[in-house]
């Protein structure tokens, strides 16, 4: 896909307010830590913290490092950290409401 056919897609995406891969993921991601803390699944929290550090590591990433970045993620959430919504859906809501 050339640029501006890469260019003319995201702009479609973004009207359709369609969200992508990397979206869902995060939608996911918070999911799954935040009832993991609710439930105190800690366990369960410490295997997926382990598999997505393999994963990442198997994608070429440091295992440690990532694992780190897992443990951040958690702790962020265990500290009342909510979840971030994306600045340019929230700023087309309220384009919309005026």
């Amino acid at each position: 896909m050339g640029r501006d056919q890469q260019k003319a897609y995201r702009k479609k995406q973004k009207a359709l307010r369609r969200p992508g891969r990397d979206d869902v993921a995060r939608v996911v991601l918070h999911w799954a830590l935040t009832e993991g803390l609710r439930k105190e699944r800690h366990e369960d929290l410490d295997k997926l913290g382990s598999l997505v550090a393999s994963r990442l590591a198997e994608q070429g990433f440091d295992q440690a490092e990532a694992r780190r970045r897992f443990d951040e993620l958690l702790e962020r959430y265990q500290s009342g950290w909510s979840f971030q919504r994306k600045r340019h859906l929230v700023e087309t809501e309220e384009a919309e409401e005026t």
